[in-house]
């Protein structure tokens, strides 16, 4: 029987080589802005300049390596290969949910290095202490688990929509797919509001008197675990008893 760590091992090896590549293409994005900003003149080239230059292109190839890392993590629900190695469906849901998020963090790592010289380079060595730096350690962790919400809750759309158009006529499938596409709209417009509301309180972005400042983080963080672990029951049933591979 496959343990969870090997599995996670496994997938994360393969998808850390598309986080590297991803990290060299924003690189390159980056060098040849910074060419074509020489060549015509139209900015002067300094650290702050490559900076900038650099974190924009970081946040696009995060957003795509996002989308991609979703994309691989849905396709191993209905893949023979994967789905015929010898462990439960929890392990592999589990084994296949943390080699996502690691594999976010790994592509967050090479970014955040690179990034980090510049920025000592530039501002020199100026660590934040006390509140500064509970607040931001506390929004990684936040960032993190939301990270990993949105995944779950993909591989929930995803699986919930294999699971249902088993059951239905190829001249309904369609139909369903767009009202599954619109609930998604809706609840994902939700939650985005809600989150915003979590990042702003401790800004001051909304009055309130029982949540402030961290607190509202934590609470943040505390009801997007318990939801992970409510759509990952559900996941893991839908894997187990309905969905089947290709």
């Amino acid at each position: 029987m496959t343990n969870t760590w090997t599995m996670m091992r496994t997938l994360t090896r393969q998808r850390s080589l598309t986080a590297f590549k991803t990290f060299i293409v924003t690189l390159v994005a980056t060098v040849v802005s910074i060419l074509l900003a020489m060549f015509t003149g139209e900015a002067k080239i300094t650290v702050d300049f490559v900076l900038t230059l650099l974190f924009a292109y970081a946040v696009i190839g995060g957003l795509v390596f996002f989308v991609r890392l979703a994309i691989i993590q849905e396709r191993v629900w209905v893949n023979n290969y994967y789905r015929s190695v010898p462990t439960t469906n929890l392990k592999l849901y589990t084994a296949n949910l943390l080699a996502t998020c690691l594999s976010f963090l790994i592509y967050a790592a090479f970014e955040g290095v690179v990034l980090l010289a510049l920025a000592v380079t530039r501002w020199g060595i100026n660590l934040p202490t006390g509140d500064p730096m509970t607040v931001l350690v506390e929004m990684g962790i936040f960032l993190i688990v939301l990270g990993i919400f949105i995944w779950a809750f993909i591989s929930l759309v995803h699986l919930l929509s294999v699971t249902i158009m088993a059951f239905l006529p190829e001249t309904r499938i369609r139909l369903v797919q767009w009202i599954i596409y619109l609930v998604v709209i809706i609840v994902a417009s939700f939650i985005f509001d809600q989150v915003q509301r979590l990042f702003l309180l401790p800004f001051g972005g909304y009055d309130s008197n029982t949540l402030t400042g961290s607190s509202s983080v934590l609470v943040g963080i505390g009801i997007f675990i318990v939801t992970i672990l409510l759509i990952s029951a559900v996941n893991v049933y839908l894997l187990e008893k309905w969905v089947e591979t290709k």
